[in-house]
């Protein structure tokens, strides 16, 4: 252990520290690129690796030996692949987004299709090609496991062909090298999900009412099934998040009158074994065998809480080794031997390293954007303010890292959700901002998530309100601390982002001189118009509900709905605005920057709408990646120049 430090010293020298000044920025694609490399995952004899591989727009999957040797290379160019994980030493699986429109869904189905690689042979084989049943090629959870000695994944899918009209969520029993699925355990139409263990034994199933709101955990128990825990919930459920610390209880997440909780349930009789720190809590370490070995909690920066003292004194090592940067585990292998951990922050826009713990080393994996340098990435600082009703609030501050620090041109980014959050380390778009002079701020204003349920739950009703004025309070801020020039402030923002952005330009007036807004909420009642054909009656429609706490109505018809969009208030935009959405948008519809785009034409407004062909929500392609980033940064020149 003693070594340990200096291994990690030695595995980063070449992150030097920055020169203080820039003579020529990098170039907009350098952080526009999508990771180069991305989820690492060990596998679990701890000889091998797996990522993603992005070069250019081609991607694929690598899996290689940790001596070098490549195994296997897999191209990915042709789905949006999100992770790799492996199933067994011999087996690597690639987890991609898919959204299809299928018969009888009155929305589109977002899923996770799972393809597995046999790294010995070669051979690709897609989960649930083939099943005993009509299925759905996805999954809405898995676990790896075994059956009879061999291994398998355990996954939940829907059913098409049953006596019902709804499908059912079932589990199969998948086999590695043909991608079979045979028929596990059947659901039923409340049921919402499983927790499987790795024999493939089902610990407990929970079921939900629509209709009454009735929230339930059934355990096995001869044949039929027993109830060990109920609640009644129309909003805020509960969650089953897997298996407590044995394979004999389970995780409980719920929100109480006191805050949110993390309890440890008995399957025997639903009482309740132990509680765990929910504050802030960001995921939920596991073992191979689905067991619960540490958690992860992140306030202003993420940490970790390791039930083994010997790695949690493995990872104070790590963090000691990398100063000022943001650690992030990714994966373990069974013996808890060999860690893949990530790294930003301070001067590294993102690195993968792996920690050996019987070499009492770590060795370089891979670098997120090899074509930016240290002197490429802004200082980020944590900045606290006031809002203008006394709230104390924070935000993330990027800095040019050309240098200066004085009336700078301003950019207000807000994040999306809103019931979402910004984080402390590398965030591509704001540094690609903050290199070319601008400094930007990430407020995370009233509504945010990962900072206590009093914040969050203070956003309540104040959609387009206080979460707007808690915006401009850190312009005021930012301008009176002498930071920020008051004549050059911008706003830039995607999805719920989007719509403060637009909202900065018309519900607001004499604060922004421009507006980039990414596939912006425009008109709140086309909005929940649409969560109501897609979830039905209110009683039954949890997105309704959800929406309308937020905004503050309770009908989807209330004219407060039209105060707080921005497309009915198109006449009184000041300035430029920028509109830039993926036609292939399912979770705020293209047709919302269209609304937008022809109420402020007939009001003789400065706007441009910049579609992007083939994109989703999220920005998963990296050619209009790189098109969305140029195009802000270019309009952003143009009419609130840097210098």
């Amino acid at each position: 252990m003693r070594n340990l430090s200096v291994a990690v010293a030695a595995a980063v020298s070449t992150l030097a520290a920055a020169p203080a000044v820039l003579a020529q920025p990098a170039p907009i694609e350098a952080y526009a690129a999508l990771p180069a490399i991305q989820a690492t995952a060990v596998s679990p004899d701890g000889a091998n690796l797996a990522y993603i591989r992005r070069t250019g727009d081609s991607a694929s999957v690598v899996a290689q030996a940790r001596t070098g040797e490549v195994l296997v290379t897999i191209d990915v160019s042709d789905r949006t692949a999100r992770s790799v994980f492996w199933a067994s030493p011999d087996h690597v699986v690639i987890q991609s987004t898919v959204i299809e429109h299928l018969p009888g869904f009155a929305a589109p189905l977002t899923f996770a299709q799972l393809d597995i690689v046999n790294v010995r042979t070669r051979q690709v084989s897609r989960a649930l090609r083939k099943a005993d049943r009509a299925v759905i090629t996805g999954s809405w959870g898995h676990v790896v496991g075994t059956y009879r000695g061999e291994p398998v994944l355990y996954v939940q899918t829907l059913t098409m062909e049953t006596q019902s009209r709804i499908p059912s969520l079932d589990v199969y029993r998948v086999g590695l090298d043909d991608g079979r699925g045979r028929l596990h355990q059947v659901g039923a139409e409340d049921t919402r999900d499983y927790v499987v263990r790795r024999d493939g034994t089902i610990a407990a199933r929970v079921t939900y009412d629509d209709e009454t709101g009735v929230w339930r955990v059934l355990t096995p128990a001869g044949g039929n099934w027993r109830e060990i825990l109920s609640r009644r919930q129309l909003l805020d459920m509960p969650s089953l998040v897997g298996l407590g610390r044995s394979e004999d209880t389970v995780l409980l997440s719920e929100l109480r009158e006191d805050g949110p909780v993390l309890v440890e349930i008995s399957l025997a009789d639903g009482s309740e074994v132990a509680e765990h720190d929910n504050n802030g809590l960001a995921g939920i370490l596991r073992d191979n065998r689905g067991l619960m070995i540490g958690l992860s909690h992140e306030g202003l920066t993420q940490d970790y809480t390791l039930f083994s003292p010997d790695i949690q004194a493995v990872w104070a090592k790590l963090q000691q080794g990398l100063p000022g940067r943001q650690l992030t585990l990714g994966d373990i292998n069974d013996d808890l031997s060999v860690l893949v951990f990530h790294s930003e922050g301070a001067g590294d826009p993102g690195t993968t390293y792996v920690y050996d713990g019987a070499r009492q080393s770590v060795s370089l994996v891979g670098r997120d954007y090899p074509d930016l340098k240290p002197a490429d990435v802004g200082q980020v600082s944590v900045l606290r303010y006031s809002a203008s009703d006394g709230r104390e609030l924070f935000g993330y501050l990027t800095r040019p890292a050309s240098g200066g620090d004085r009336n700078l041109p301003l950019i207000i980014m807000p994040h999306g959700g809103p019931e979402s959050r910004d984080h402390a380390g590398f965030d591509w778009w704001a540094q690609a901002m903050a290199s070319r002079g601008y400094l930007v701020f990430q407020p995370q204003f009233r509504g945010s998530d990962g900072f206590g349920q009093e914040l969050l739950e203070a956003g309540y009703g104040e959609y387009g309100r206080k979460m707007q004025t808690d915006l401009s309070d850190a312009v005021d801020y930012l301008v009176k601390g002498g930071l920020a020039d008051r004549n050059r402030v911008c706003i830039v923002g995607a999805s719920y982002g989007g719509y403060a952005a637009l909202a900065g330009m018309t519900l607001q007036q004499d604060i922004y001189r421009c507006a980039v807004a990414v596939a912006p909420v425009a008109d709140l009642t086309r909005k929940l118009e649409l969560d109501r054909r897609r979830g039905g009656r209110d009683r039954e429609n949890t997105s309704l509900r959800y929406w309308m706490r937020f905004i503050g109505v309770d009908r989807d018809n209330d004219p407060l709905l039209a105060e707080l969009s921005p497309s009915q208030h198109a006449a009184q935009a000041q300035g430029p605005i920028l509109l830039i959405h993926g036609r292939a948008d399912t979770v705020v519809p293209f047709e919302h920057s269209t609304i937008m785009e022809r109420a402020l034409r007939q009001a003789g407004k400065d706007v441009e709408l910049i579609p992007l062909d083939g994109e989703d929500h999220y920005l998963s392609l990296p050619a209009t990646r790189r098109q969305m980033l140029a195009e802000t940064i270019e309009f952003l020149e143009a009419h609130n120049p840097p210098r």
